[in-house]
């Protein structure tokens, strides 16, 4: 019994000293984890060798070999735009361009009617501008590409759109779920199994399904070592 007593006070030990971890920043290249008190800022890039990266906030939840983030409105920088003056009668101009003001090509800029049905869709050239025309059928517009913040707007007849895009995939009131594994006092790996877990259903059969599946398609577990310096957000 004393044994028992003896391991399970070991174990304990264990799991209080890397909830205490949960606190600073760990960071690899360009991605980031950083916790502070309930909250955590992360930017983690695309597993399975894509080159986009995700980008949120909340509160997060520890259970076990899991991780979960619960992402609230994210408070860096996003895709915005500013109407223009209109170019020509029933023509609407979309103009893509970086937050250097640069000209951004091979965007997917969509119309759509009132009902959410496809008016059109078409992808910005070298000049980042796509046109659309006619234009009294349209009721929305968005912009979408691997890489950037997606961004819906509502269409004003008779004006042209600035589209001024943000890096990163950024996740907003939706819950992550990561398979978090700690190395050692200062080292951690993560592995993202979704950017919209489903609360609701069997968690653990669930994440275990997640999990099966990302090994199968051979995502690589990102892994973070923990940084003495203040984080510093550049998106």
């Amino acid at each position: 019994m004393k044994k028992f007593l003896l391991l399970t006070g070991i174990l304990l030990s264990g799991i209080s000293l890397f909830a205490q971890q949960l606190d600073g920043t760990y960071k690899n290249g360009a991605d980031s984890l950083a916790f502070s008190n309930e909250k955590v800022i992360f930017r983690i890039s695309g597993f399975g060798g894509l080159s986009s990266a995700h980008a949120g906030e909340g509160t997060y939840e520890l259970a076990g070999d899991y991780l979960f983030i619960h992402t609230s409105d994210y408070s860096g920088n996003k895709t915005t735009y500013e109407l223009l003056d209109g170019s020509g009668k029933d023509t609407c101009v979309v103009h893509t361009v970086s937050p250097q003001n640069y000209a951004v090509q091979g965007i997917l800029v969509e119309s759509r009617t009132k009902s959410g049905k496809l008016v059109s869709g078409k992808v910005t050239g070298n000049d980042g501008k796509v046109f659309f025309t006619p234009c009294h059928k349209i009721s929305s517009l968005s912009a979408t590409s691997l890489g950037y913040h997606s961004i819906s707007l509502d269409y004003t007849p008779g004006k042209d759109y600035r589209i001024r895009l943000a890096e990163n995939d950024i996740i907003e009131n939706r819950t992550v779920a990561f398979k978090i594994n700690f190395i050692d006092e200062e080292t951690l790996s993560l592995l993202m199994l979704t950017d919209d877990f489903d609360t609701g259903r069997n968690r653990e059969k669930e994440l275990q399904k997640l999990e099966n599946r990302a090994r199968k398609t051979n995502k690589l577990d990102k892994r973070l070592k923990k940084v003495y310096i203040p984080y510093n957000r550049r998106n």
